[in-house]
């Protein structure tokens, strides 16, 4: 267990503690008023950690041995968790979630995230970014950019002209505090659905949709890249699995994993995408579709441009529309997105844009499948839209 795991979890803590009222007035609505925001931060140590880490680990953040055994049994007793007996060899959690303990996590990472929006001020004009990972959020990011400033010479790099409010919940009144700080007209990122965000008749919602499979594919390799980065390659494949096509199927398959963040599976992205779907007829929410951008980007620049109200001088289109290409934006990585964790290479952040390659490493039956758990969690007009021209499912 390092000093900076120890430090980091110290200061997520504190961040639970002062969204306490906020993350319990979720449990409350979801029918679990028996459960505080502390200790659900200790149902997620326990089913991560082994019991000898767990109790390292809480030692650092001030809690005695006998205070974690008495939250420990009282959770169990109320039905959140059934505590393991440490197996002599073996490294595993120190205690397993019942449904009931991973409802209460799962709603925990979306509350403390979506606290960072509860008490932030909003403006007239504000544009709100909400993607699910991967689906082009970057992308809709710097045509926002183009359109505000209307030049391809921005002012500065895309994590400080549109902050991502929410990333990282300990750092909040810091990204707050610099959005508070912008002068121009701001638009800020977010990987959180429509749902978690407060609704204002000021602001536009600008939600992006692709192909689900062409997104984890996505993600699955910017995991690598990062985890390689950072010699922990183990992390960016810890259900073991020996190759993208084993890592798409599972996470097909999954509803829920401890170790994955919340939104990043199959069941938050299209939850995410469908509540925008059901939403589309709102002058405040705007849907774009990653094929859309790809197919005709000056004509999704322009209808997006028109929806925010933004007027844009013919002779500028050109210009603005080069510097939105992938092309373009690869090149400039080091410029647009300067600090990614990916060791001084950002142009691997953008590693194709193209789409199909999700699809193409599945087989027909393989691609039924995923189709028919889609079918289980979204409508049928919202798959129709997604998937377009993938009629094989």
């Amino acid at each position: 267990m390092s000093d900076e795991h120890v430090k980091t979890m110290t200061a997520m803590y504190r961040a639970v503690v002062d969204s306490a009222d906020y993350i319990e007035s979720r449990y409350s609505a979801a029918g679990l008023d028996d459960i505080s925001a502390g200790e659900s931060f200790l149902l997620g140590i326990l089913a991560r950690h082994d019991r000898a880490g767990a109790l390292r680990l809480l030692d650092g953040l001030g809690f005695a041995e006998r205070d974690v055994v008495a939250l420990t049994d009282g959770l169990g007793r109320r039905g959140y968790l059934r505590t393991r007996a440490a197996a002599p060899g073996r490294s595993r959690p120190a205690a397993v979630l019942t449904r009931r303990g991973m409802t209460v996590v799962n709603l925990s990472e979306y509350a403390l995230r979506a606290a960072s929006w509860a008490d932030f001020p909003l403006r007239e004009g504000d544009i709100i970014v909400s993607t699910p990972v991967k689906c082009g959020t970057t992308w809709t990011q710097m045509i926002c950019a183009l359109l505000v400033f209307q030049t391809p010479d921005l002012p500065g790099s895309l994590p400080d002209l549109s902050p991502w409010l929410d990333a990282e919940p300990v750092a909040r009144r810091e990204t707050a505090a610099a959005l508070a700080a912008q002068t121009h007209r701001r638009f800020i990122k977010t990987h959180l659905p429509l749902s978690e965000l407060p609704a204002d008749d000021r602001v536009t919602y600008v939600v992006v949709g692709r192909h689900l499979l062409d997104a984890a594919i996505s993600y699955y390799h910017h995991r690598i890249n990062a985890a390689e980065h950072h010699e922990r390659p183990a992390s960016a494949n810890r259900r073991g699995s020996s190759s993208p096509r084993n890592w798409l199927l599972q996470w097909i398959a999954t509803d829920t994993d401890l170790h994955a963040n919340r939104g990043h599976l199959l069941p938050d992205m299209l939850g995410h995408l469908s509540e925008a779907w059901a939403r589309r007829a709102d002058p405040g929410v705007v849907l774009l579709h990653y094929e859309d951008l790809s197919a005709d980007l000056e004509g999704e620049m322009r209808n997006l441009a028109a929806r925010l109200g933004i007027s844009v001088p013919g002779h500028a289109w050109p210009a603005l529309v080069k510097a939105a290409t992938f092309s373009e934006m690869r090149s400039a990585a080091g410029r647009l997105q300067p600090e990614d964790g990916l060791g001084g290479a950002p142009e691997k952040f953008f590693r194709k844009g193209t789409s199909g390659s999700g699809r193409s490493l599945l087989s027909s039956a393989e691609l039924a499948y995923y189709h028919a758990r889609a079918a289980q969690l979204a409508p049928p007009d919202c798959l129709a839209w997604l998937h377009r021209e993938d009629r094989s499912g």
